[in-house]
């Protein structure tokens, strides 16, 4: 469970003072799909940021599981156990699946890296995500919706329990929309909290346990 306490985030700029978070206190339960709302400029980037490490909170606490956690970059935050898929994906399209899921997370046999053992991880948790592939094929090969589901693999790999995805349809099509849907109706059936970021009503309604609207912070 991740809870949010009063935070508050300032930027200076040019043009003087701008609050991008006013006092913002929420509670994302354990396996929930928690909708949040709002026009460009509410603040929802700000809040994302916030909770990956990106931005540190200017006042305000952040709790997971009970405990107090303070990120100082987005390491922390992912050894906290939140990820984020952006809506721009970070997908190196030329490497392979496989390459693209275990980046900077390679297993080893002795010297070598194991490429049979993270062929056949890469392939189960792509499975499990409803994507039968071959992960020895480049990223790149593959349309949005299967890149979109390379990157919650990677999630799902360092064990994440709670996911962001940042406007997640924005670039998909209907049967890819679908198939996200079910992903993370399967993602909350195992635990795992999803902090769903849209502007579609429609989606929110169909998939979010709640929803929390932000205007102007």
């Amino acid at each position: 469970m991740i809870e949010l306490k009063h935070v508050s985030k300032v930027f200076e700029t040019a043009g003087g003072r701008v609050e991008a978070l006013k006092d913002i206190s929420l509670t994302i339960p354990d396996g929930d799909v928690y909708g949040i709302i709002g026009m460009s400029g509410a603040g929802k980037s700000t809040l994302i940021k916030v909770l990956t490490g990106v931005h540190m909170a200017d006042e305000g606490e952040i709790f997971v599981n009970g405990e107090k956690k303070v990120f100082r970059n987005p390491n922390e935050s992912a050894h906290a156990g939140i990820a984020c898929v952006y809506q721009e994906l970070n997908i190196e399209k030329l490497l392979s699946v496989t390459d693209n899921i275990f980046i900077n997370k390679w297993k080893k046999k002795g010297l070598l890296l194991d490429y049979d053992a993270m062929h056949q991880q890469a392939a189960e948790v792509m499975k499990s995500l409803g994507q039968d592939i071959d992960p020895r094929k480049a990223a790149g090969t593959f349309g949005m919706g299967v890149q979109q589901m390379i990157e919650i693999a990677k999630a799902v790999l360092v064990d994440a329990r709670v996911i962001i995805m940042d406007e997640p349809t924005s670039s998909l099509g209907e049967k890819e929309v679908e198939q996200l849907m079910k992903t993370c109706r399967e993602l909350k059936s195992r635990g795992i909290s999803i902090l769903f970021v849209s502007h579609k009503l429609e989606e929110l309604f169909e998939l979010c346990d709640r929803v929390t609207v932000m205007r102007g912070g």
